[in-house]
């Protein structure tokens, strides 16, 4: 991970890119579920411009990775592009 972290505008960003949809679960959770795959990823209620913790980034990778919607490098890439 990078060192100022990844900014949840930019994963919901990638997150659309990807395939998936966002909706509002509840009051204090944000749901994106990609439907082809059945993947839902569930995050408390980031602002755009707020970093998302390490342990949920390790989640997406995983999910992304692991349900074929990303390569390993393009996500590390993903990484690395934001921190530039």
């Amino acid at each position: 991970m990078r060192k100022n972290g990844i900014t949840f505008g930019e994963l919901r960003e990638l997150l659309r890119e990807v395939g998936f949809s966002e909706s509002a679960q509840q009051p204090n959770r944000i749901r994106f579920e990609h439907p082809a795959t059945s993947t839902v990823l569930l995050f408390r209620v980031y602002d755009s411009s707020e970093t998302v913790n390490d342990r949920e980034m390790v989640v997406v990778r995983r999910q992304l990775v692991d349900n074929g919607l990303i390569e390993g490098a393009a996500f590390d890439r993903f990484l690395e592009r934001a921190s530039a």
